[in-house]
């Protein structure tokens, strides 16, 4: 593969790899750190020439969540060899099309998009095959509408989430993870402009937990980004956590590695020192590391009740960000079903039970809820209940999520619309636990176009149309007629099926509507009831309540 080196203007000579139609700079750092626990700080010199032809090292994270990702996608691709590092994981990629041929790329202004990729705070990497930029890159060139894409690292598990008072005591914050993102923001808005982008023109893009984040940067008073297309999660899918929580999960680490008898600055030593590998194989699962309601990076607990509200003033990104974007999958709920299996057993009875328990002052609407979704049928049997309440938690967690930023988020000045919501309702092509359905992850594959070739013709149209339409939002255009509380417009993807080769989207007048595939119903029981009532529904049957 030939390389390309670009003079640029503030951090040095960089070389990069040519790829058809786009150069690729890999592995750069953004920002460094002092220790694993550390606040990321902006990197502004470099060693030059900065090699940019091989995938930086990403933060450490469990052996088998590239397979679990495969695993929802149902169709995998080769495994990459990923190298993992505690301070060196802070870099990104940089996807940037050929143009003319010019390698002097400060001569262009193009728009960006930075993505965020999901994993639940946990698993993930910007070598990831599938989060390749390359042909999304080339398909928005050759089709007049050019951006440069970047993707980036960031800390996970434990160094990206753990907090505790004696931690803050000794001057490490909160939501390490979350300000990784912030300084990879702050690095693109200050250098993307000798790669040719906009440095005003820049668009974030999160998917599942990555779009949990992308939410969460909305509540900063400082304008971080131009624009954000959150797909396949939200802030309100995830709740961060309290402090007091955080506290807990502290007591756990501690407890599992055998920390909790020694002295403040021994555990912390220990915690700093202990190699990432060793750490990650003694803590299980149940063991969660989420973003903190901090007062600072993350200064409230979401609502859905606060997000539909166009007066809330808590998230000030509803009027400094130009626009948002948000969208779900029809089954995005089925990555819960690999892991909550363990509630599988007598569900068809024990949730009932919860519903009835947790509503019990609205009994008519917790028996309307049950009805909706089939829980009254006796003859239902413990797999059928599963799927059906999958498919509640998908209407509440996305659905519900995505109407509520709808209903709450402002109009421009100029009565213009700011938001832009999809329904992503593809079916999954491949064997599976879920073939036939929409699943998670499912969009991030029609997105970046690395599955194509495995496509039917239909959706592999379908995949092109989709991934230029959000380019297209990348660029500042709107791809469709944006939502507005008298005309609720919503563009649907799919179901694309057949030989032809033709994608099926449409644009739809009510984005609350049967028309979406989704339960209108729980809008219904939500007004009443209130989201985040069922919400808590839901994680009560979930805690054996």
């Amino acid at each position: 593969m030939s390389t390309v080196t670009v003079e640029h203007p503030s951090i040095g000579p960089v070389k990069g790899l040519v790829r058809d139609e786009v150069y690729q700079f890999l592995g750069v750092q953004y920002a460094t750190l002092t220790d694993r626990l550390a606040e990321a700080q902006v990197k502004s010199t470099y060693e030059t020439p900065i090699d940019a032809t091989a995938h930086g090292p990403s933060s450490y994270s469990p052996a088998d969540g590239y397979d679990n990702e495969m695993l929802f996608i149902q169709h995998s691709m080769p495994k990459p060899n990923i190298v993992h590092s505690d301070l060196e994981c802070l870099n990104l990629n940089i996807t940037v099309p050929k143009g003319q041929g010019d390698v002097n790329l400060t001569k262009q202004k193009l728009p960006v998009f930075i993505w965020m990729h999901g994993g639940g705070f946990v698993v993930g990497a910007n070598s990831w095959p599938h989060y390749d930029h390359a042909k999304l890159i080339q398909l928005a060139g050759a089709n007049g509408v050019p951006v440069i894409g970047v993707g980036i690292n960031f800390r996970l598990g434990l160094p990206g989430m753990l907090t505790s008072e004696e931690l803050r005591q000794k001057g490490y914050k909160s939501n390490n993870g979350l300000r990784d993102q912030r300084a990879a923001f702050r690095w693109v808005k200050q250098h993307i402009a000798g790669f040719g982008g906009d440095p005003d023109n820049i668009t974030v893009i999160g998917e599942s937990a990555g779009a949990v984040a992308t939410t969460l940067h909305l509540y900063s008073k400082e304008p971080l980004f131009n624009r954000a297309i959150a797909t396949g999660g939200s802030c309100l899918l995830v709740p961060p956590f309290a402090l007091e929580d955080q506290e807990r999960t502290y007591q756990q680490v501690l407890s599992i590695l055998g920390l909790e008898k020694l002295d403040a600055e021994q555990r912390i030593q220990q915690l700093l020192t202990l190699p990432m590998d060793e750490i990650i194989a003694k803590l299980p699962p149940y063991v969660a590391f989420l973003p903190t309601v901090d007062g600072d990076i993350v200064p409230v607990r979401p609502t859905f009740a606060s997000i539909a509200n166009k007066s809330d003033q808590s998230m000030a990104g509803k009027q400094w960000a130009e626009a948002l974007m948000i969208g779900h999958s029809q089954f995005d709920a089925s990555v819960l079903g690999f892991m909550l299996g363990h509630l599988k057993s007598g569900i068809s009875e024990k949730f009932p039970a919860s519903v009835r328990s947790s509503l019990s002052a609205t009994l008519d609407l917790a028996e309307h809820l049950l009805d909706s979704y089939g829980f009254n049928d006796s003859t239902m049997d413990d797999d059928t209940a599963f799927v059906k309440f999958l498919e509640l938690v998908n209407d509440i967690s996305f659905f519900g999520a995505t109407t509520s930023f709808a209903r709450g988020w402002p109009l421009s000045l100029g009565a213009q619309p700011k938001f832009f919501t999809f329904f992503f309702n593809e079916p999954n092509p491949w064997p599976g636990a879920y073939q036939g359905r929409a699943t998670h992850v499912l969009d991030v594959v029609f997105l970046f176009q690395n599955h194509n070739q495995n496509l039917p013709l239909a959706q592999r149209a379908a995949a092109e149309a989709f991934g230029l339409d959000l380019v297209k939002f990348v660029a500042g255009q709107k791809p469709w007629p944006g939502y507005t509380p008298e005309k609720r417009a919503a563009k649907i993807f799919g179901p694309s099926q057949g030989d032809e080769g033709k994608a099926n989207a449409r644009v739809i007048d009510d984005a609350e509507s049967l028309e979406t595939g989704r339960g209108k119903a729980i809008l219904e029981i939500g007004d009443k009831v209130g989201f985040d009532k069922l919400n808590e529904a839901i994680g009560r049957f979930r805690m054996g309540l």
